[in-house]
């Protein structure tokens, strides 16, 4: 093999799986409370670093080093700033915390998302904007409201009221590591078998929703600078291609 074409190949394909996350990225500039995703990557180790042997290896080699690994894609859970909206069904989580909603998928099954654009159904459950899941308050059940009232607040703590009468209190928790949460679509996250969510106190703002966690300049940067890396990769591989041709056509030809 020849190992030049194998890195380049490697910092190829690399670089293409991080420019489909950028511009996924760059796809949800506007989409409320999206959060980024972080493509990440490993080194991979020589196969003299692999198998403790140099024998078979000279110094000039492994300093091109192994090539890398793609690592599954980290999602970046900063809080990001607010947009003031004023609409009641409008709610933004201050700091860290995830709404509690009702899996599609199974009865009992609870997702979580930071998207707090809600309505309410034909049965008169709080739900998601998207995909129309129920809201779930503190104790895992639906928040049903009176959509002939009027009167409709959720104060900082998350209690909702209507005229005087209390409806419940909006369920908020958190993970330890949320880094092993999966994005299943529609700002939805899944949990992991076996994670546990821990009910917060955390904020709630009425009248507001998060805006996205991408900066559209910082990833427009990475763009540019995943392109250029790709390309370069690309033009190494056209190069010792070339060499490599010219070797198989020429060595061994008396007449050159």
């Amino acid at each position: 093999m020849n190992y030049g074409m194998y890195v380049s190949a490697a910092g190829a394909l690399a670089n293409s799986y991080r420019h489909d996350v950028i511009a996924n990225n760059l796809a949800n500039v506007e989409t409320v409370a999206f959060k980024p995703d972080l493509a990440m990557f490993e080194a991979r180790r020589t196969a003299a670093q692999d198998s403790g042997q140099g024998s078979y290896t000279t110094a000039m080699l492994e300093q091109l080093g192994g090539g890398i690994f793609a690592l599954p894609t980290h999602t970046d859970f900063s809080p990001a700033s607010l947009d003031q909206t004023g609409g009641t069904f409008d709610l933004a989580l201050i700091g860290r915390g995830f709404f509690q909603i009702q899996d599609s998928r199974a009865p009992g099954e609870i997702s979580y998302t930071r998207d707090g654009r809600f309505t309410y159904n034909e049965k008169n459950e709080l739900v998601t904007v998207a995909g129309s899941l129920p809201v779930l308050d503190e104790k895992g059940k639906p928040i049903v409201i009176n959509p002939k009232l009027s009167d409709f607040h959720v104060d900082e703590m998350g209690l909702i009221t209507q005229q005087d009468t209390v409806l419940g209190r909006i369920g908020v928790v958190d993970f330890d590591d949320t880094r092993q949460l999966e994005k299943r679509g529609q700002n939805v996250f899944m949990a992991p078998e076996g994670m546990l969510a821990e009910p917060i106190s955390a904020r709630i703002r009425q009248g507001a929703l998060e805006n996205s966690g991408v900066s559209p300049l910082e990833e427009l940067t990475k763009m540019i600078k995943v392109q250029r890396l790709f390309q370069s990769n690309i033009n190494m591989m056209m190069m010792q291609d070339r060499s490599l041709g010219l070797a198989v056509s020429r060595m061994g030809n008396i007449n050159v």
